[in-house]
């Protein structure tokens, strides 16, 4: 198997994982009603928030890494030879070795997004404490903060937490419940920015990757105007940038835990192979990046990189990685977001 087949395996996976991310998301704020977050929040009661905006059991999505996994085991099956006098080779996903490591996987994914669900909480309650003063607000009137109209109301917060409904399909979007706790911060930056009235701070907005330019000429307009953009605006455009962020975590995440789960299938064949007889020292892996330009240094420096099946591969920074996409052995997203390298692995006798 080469490594672009490798690849094109594991991007065919990847959109139905980030429509399950997704559908996830819409399930839980969906089910969550605004004034019980808005009691929550009013109350400061954080623990009563998580527990209600818990991402779950996310069946959906666990379910597509099991099937990454076993797809990976099945693809490598057919790639190899397998030696003649091991015999008959067939690999069992119900052996004690994957299914800890699905377990494993699936606790891992399920603790992170709660602590995800807890951070964007904390994001959204601290931006309550953290008002924004116009430029036009005299000094001397600062101390009185509490009564200006750029505090964020307990109704306010909640529908910054969970979103708005969307006039054309009757759902929740714009919110922040699902993004990690620095992308849920960047929303909450983005609307003290606009609301503000600081065109310094205006015009960092226009410089945001991910916002919807479509919504600039608002912007723009009020930096002239020398004023705050609307609250009206500004929910839209906060959701807008949102909900753009959540389609790119999605994507990043969709594509870890696809290209994980598939290397740990086909590097569980091998194990399998070594308990019916093969020797572990024949079994060999050799890093693959994809040689363009979008490879990370770090990566390319592996590129070629050969080790023995147990050894891991090392990274230039210190991480360590069985196969790519890991995240066994502490290797972090730096190394593992939007990766698109590959491991091949041959047997040879000694």
């Amino acid at each position: 198997m080469t490594p672009a087949q490798i690849i094109q395996a594991i991007e065919g996976m990847e959109p139905a994982m980030q429509q399950a991310y997704l559908a996830q998301i819409k399930l839980v704020v969906g089910a969550a009603t605004v004034a019980d977050v808005e009691r929550l929040i009013n109350e400061e009661d954080e623990n009563g928030l998580a527990a209600l905006l818990s991402m779950g059991a996310m069946a959906a999505f666990l379910e597509l890494v099991r099937n990454a996994y076993l797809a990976g085991a099945k693809l490598e099956i057919k790639a190899i030879a397998i030696p003649k006098d091991l015999g008959r080779f067939e690999f069992d996903a119900r052996k004690p070795e994957p299914e800890q490591w699905l377990a494993a996987k699936a606790e891992e994914i399920r603790r992170e997004a709660d602590v995800n669900v807890r951070e964007a909480i904390r994001a959204v309650m601290g931006s309550r404490r953290r008002v924004v003063i116009p430029p036009t607000v005299q000094p001397e009137l600062q101390v009185e903060i509490g009564a200006t109209p750029l505090t964020r109301s307990p109704r306010q917060a909640a529908l910054d937490l969970v979103g708005r409904v969307s006039a054309q399909t009757g759902a929740r979007s714009g919110g922040v419940v699902g993004l990690p706790g620095n992308y849920a911060q960047f929303v909450i930056n983005a609307r003290e920015q606009l609301l503000g009235g600081n065109p310094d701070e205006m015009r960092k907005y226009l410089q945001r990757i991910r916002r919807d330019r479509r919504f600039d000429g608002i912007v723009n307009r009020a930096i002239a105007a020398g004023k705050p953009v609307s609250r009206a605006d500004v929910d839209k455009i906060a959701g807008r940038y949102a909900e753009r962020l959540m389609k790119t975590y999605a994507e990043m995440l969709s594509k870890a835990e696809t290209l994980e789960s598939f290397g740990a299938g086909r590097d569980q064949v091998y194990e399998q192979l070594i308990n019916q007889g093969l020797n572990r020292d024949w079994v060999t892996k050799t890093w693959r990046d994809r040689g363009d330009k979008k490879v990370r240094h770090t990566h390319s420096v592996m590129g070629g990189q050969e080790v023995q099946k147990d050894q891991p591969f090392q990274s230039p920074n210190g991480a360590l990685l069985r196969y790519p996409g890991d995240s066994s052995l502490g290797a972090g997203w730096s190394e593992r977001a939007n990766c698109r390298c590959s491991a091949i692995y041959k047997i040879r006798r000694k």
